[in-house]
């Protein structure tokens, strides 16, 4: 985890997942707890929010960003590729909205992104965004240096002689775009279908904070 302060210099944290129930399952209280929010916290996750439209196999904000992970419009089980990591993302979101907290979320909570804490981003997108030349694997040490010094150039100090992980870069980058959204709104978009809470109560849908195209943002 990435904390952006408001001068500018990030911390890096590691908040451990907590474990599965006697059922195999995570509940909210022990993710709320895990992942505590303050009341005046900023939250950026990336990873996705809520489940598709019934019959979808994918979100339309996933769709149009061209995310590798695919969320279908059931909690998938653990086991495949991306379906442990969807699944807790999923859990996490709702248990962060109703949790002691109650982070709001963008679209069901409030319509503005001002007035939202809790946020979906999907970094590969955003990086694509920025990038002015091609970036290099974002694992490797050409590509790490590229993405620290575009987030650099945006105001963003790293300790010196550091070398973040890809990981901790990608959750730089979410922590900038939460920044983003009381500093500069006006580059920012959300990407996708409004949230929504079906009969059941499931989140469904859900939009991803992206920037704006440079000529629309002015």
């Amino acid at each position: 985890m990435a904390v952006l302060e408001a001068t500018g210099p990030v911390r890096f944290e590691a908040w451990p997942w907590p474990p599965v129930d006697s059922r195999g399952g995570l509940g909210p209280e022990a993710l709320a707890s895990a992942f505590p929010v303050g009341p005046e916290d900023l939250a950026v996750v990336d990873g996705p929010q809520a489940l598709a439209l019934p019959g979808a196999r994918v979100r339309e904000a996933e769709r149009l960003l061209r995310a590798p992970g695919r969320t279908p419009d059931v909690l998938p089980l653990p086991g495949g590729p991306f379906q442990g990591f969807v699944r807790g993302s999923v859990l996490l979101f709702a248990a962060l909205r109703g949790g002691q907290g109650a982070a709001p979320l963008l679209d069901v909570d409030t319509p503005e992104p001002g007035q939202a804490r809790l946020f979906e981003a999907f970094p590969g997108a955003t990086w694509r965004r920025m990038a002015v030349e091609k970036l290099g694997r974002k694992g490797s040490p050409g590509g790490r240096a590229q993405r620290q010094a575009l987030l650099e150039a945006e105001g963003l100090r790293f300790a010196p002689g550091a070398r973040p992980t890809h990981d901790q870069l990608d959750a730089a980058l979410c922590a900038w775009l939460g920044r983003l959204t009381r500093t500069a709104p006006e580059r920012l978009h959300a990407v996708g279908t409004p949230l929504w809470v079906d009969e059941a109560g499931a989140l469904r849908e859900g939009r991803i904070l992206d920037l704006r195209e440079p000529s629309l943002s002015r």
